[in-house]
């Protein structure tokens, strides 16, 4: 089917719409104008304070003036400043990346913001103490036992392969899952418990517990601007693989991820990690590395603790080694392709504690997992 004929598509196409309108509506940053007005007879002391020689306005730097000279009739005197040379965009940005990692705000609070972990599909930066119940629906899934990340090999520790066909064709999946994590300071612990429910057309029907998931989340720099943090979560091969439960076997997947403040309404987050798989089918087993970014904006805020975000991700699983099997040809090399998922998502928080959701992503390559992702969230936080 093609992509823009999905029908789930078709549904989403207005809030798809409207995420494109709020992402073209970004603030701007104007510069000051160097002109100066002559002050009124009875005007104080000029603010002297404004930062002349900031890297972002290179051609402001002119004189500051007081109440003690004249200037058109005006009692106005000059204050000794000197203009900064003009920076090149280079030492602007080194300016601004410094400003980032080692600039900090000393009346500044750490604390968790719903914009920078609005994401769906990116993990999130900041440690935090919450539960959140999920549930998502795959729908037209291909090639489940790409790699052992779905489920295993075919034939072997994953389920039989329908009749007529060497694999399962395709498949619907819904998941439920309940992810706990406990955090102190800047460093936390989680689980993911997952029940899972297939249906795999004429290769019946299945449903169980899936893989347990443990992983440990370090936030190693948090400034008003920049959270970075370093996660391990480490697959624990729980469930009946030969059901299509899960993979059979441990995989380890160290990860990077990332939250970056644009303007106070704007954040972007993003996400590195290297799936490793450990014990699987020799052949079939591989490396792939997970990738994600999502723009999140706050589009409703009454205060703090009542706000509404929406986002847009656009995630990705490149596959470095394995194999797949074809349901015609068999077993085929499963390395050198990426699977692009593109998506809208929205968030509604109250009273900082209870937090809803509803996103989805949809394949923009002919080969993927399931073609499209519907994922809903309810997270109690404390």
């Amino acid at each position: 089917m093609p992509f823009w004929s999905n029908p789930l598509l078709k549904h989403l196409a207005p809030l798809l719409v409207l995420v494109s309108g709020i992402l073209y509506g970004q603030e701007t940053l104007i510069a000051p104008t160097a002109e100066i007005d002559p002050l009124p007879q009875d005007a104080g002391l000029l603010d002297t304070s404004f930062p002349a020689d900031r890297p972002e306005f290179p051609n402001v730097g002119a004189d500051f003036y007081t109440s003690d000279d004249l200037i058109d009739g005006s009692p106005i005197a000059s204050v000794a400043t000197y203009p900064r040379p003009r920076q090149s965009f280079r030492s602007r940005l080194y300016s601004a990346m410094t400003e980032a990692l080692c600039g900090c705000d000393e009346c500044y609070e750490p604390k968790w913001n719903l914009v920078e972990s609005a994401s769906f599909w990116v993990d999130s930066a900041r440690p935090q103490n919450r539960t959140r119940f999920r549930w998502d629906y795959g729908h037209n899934m291909i090639l489940p036992d790409r790699a052992e990340y779905f489920w295993a090999r075919v034939g072997a520790r994953g389920p039989a392969a329908q009749p007529g066909s060497l694999t399962v064709n395709s498949l619907d999946y819904h998941e439920m899952s309940m992810y706990a994590e406990t955090a102190h300071g800047n460093f936390s612990a989680f689980i993911i418990t997952p029940y899972r429910s297939l249906y795999m057309n004429e290769a019946g029907h299945s449903a169980g517990f899936a893989d347990l998931h443990i992983g440990t989340k370090s936030l190693l720099h948090d400034t008003p601007m920049l959270q970075l943090a370093f996660q391990m979560t480490t697959t624990v091969p729980s469930a009946n693989s030969r059901d299509g439960l899960g993979i059979g076997h441990v995989a380890l997947e160290p990860a990077l991820l990332m939250a970056l403040a644009m303007t106070e309404r704007d954040s972007i987050q993003a996400q590195v990690a290297q799936w490793i798989p450990l014990g699987g089918d020799p052949d079939y087993q591989g490396a792939l590395l997970r990738w994600g970014i999502s723009w999140n904006r706050i589009v409703w805020q009454r205060d703090q603790e009542n706000l509404a975000t929406m986002n847009l991700d656009f995630v990705g699983w490149s596959f470095q080694d394995g194999a797949y099997t074809d349901p015609i040809l068999g077993q085929q090399r499963a390395n050198d392709e990426t699977y692009f998922y593109l998506g809208p998502g929205a968030r509604w928080l109250l009273c900082g504690k209870f937090e809803f959701g509803v996103g989805g992503i949809f394949a923009l390559s002919d080969r993927h997992f399931a073609q499209n992702i519907i994922r809903t969230d309810f997270t109690l936080r404390y």
